[in-house]
């Protein structure tokens, strides 16, 4: 099995690492120090190793994988010397391949992926560009990988891993407004997550777009169409559609 090395030890690669293992893949992993706390955790609790620094990481993996902020990647990877036939995954976001060629040998291979904290709990939806049998088999261990061919198509979809985040308010605005004497925190906690979680596997089984499956399910004199239509007055998906459009744009402009 490959060795996999990750330069940036932080909240991404942290909750990868969990659910890879949790997931049940058993490859040799290396850490760089810098994040000493998290890279010790994951040494201790998830069969990792912490390597004295960054370039030892390299020199000891197959694949590399570059886990720093978006303003420490170009610089942290010029300082680094890789050998043939290595690969680089990237999983910072905002950065195309050709700003990442620029600091890095032209023949090494590189690929970009986009996992969210839910790998921690093996169903991370990650994007990966451009194919790559390893990167795809790895990123399954905590989820699943939706690869594209098109690297435009990874940006557009990079937008998603945002609103990912954004649901958690969406449930908790949820959970506030119907909870109450008669229906306690931790029941309407457990509602809203089960509904949101029953939305997305209907949609992802049924061969309807999830407007026409509102369509079916909100029908005349029903109150699901009661509170739709209320939300659709108030123009309420406006902003999130808006909110896209905004990270799209800047997603664009950094690239």
């Amino acid at each position: 099995m490959k060795t996999i090395g990750f330069i940036g030890v932080g909240e991404l690669a942290l909750y990868t690492i969990k659910g890879v293992r949790r997931g049940g893949y058993t490859g040799s992993i290396l850490l760089s120090p810098r994040n000493h706390e998290k890279a010790e955790f994951l040494a201790l609790q998830h069969g990792c190793e912490v390597r004295a620094d960054n370039q030892s990481v390299v020199s000891n993996s197959d694949y590399v994988v570059i886990a720093t902020r978006p303003a420490d990647c170009l610089a942290t990877l010029s300082a680094l010397e890789f050998r043939d036939g290595q690969v680089l995954i990237s999983v910072v976001a905002g950065i195309e391949v050709e700003k990442l060629r620029s600091v890095l040998p032209t023949d090494l291979k590189i690929v970009r992926a986009m996992p969210v904290s839910s790998a921690e709990a093996s169903s991370s939806p990650t994007l990966i560009y451009p194919a790559n049998e390893y990167a795809e088999a790895f990123f399954d261990y905590c989820g699943n990988s939706i690869v594209v061919d098109n690297e435009a198509y990874f940006t557009q979809g990079s937008v998603l891993a945002c609103v990912y985040c954004w649901f958690f308010t969406l449930f908790e605005e949820l959970i506030q407004a119907t909870q109450g004497p008669d229906l306690p925190p931790a029941l309407s906690s457990k509602l809203v997550m089960g509904m949101a979680k029953a939305a997305a596997e209907l949609a992802l089984t049924k061969v309807e777009t999830p407007a026409e499956i509102v369509e079916g399910i909100a029908t005349e004199g029903t109150f699901s169409k009661l509170g739709l239509d209320l939300l659709k007055q108030q123009e309420a998906f406006k902003p999130w559609r808006e909110a896209c459009e905004l990270l799209q744009q800047r997603l664009v402009a950094n690239d």
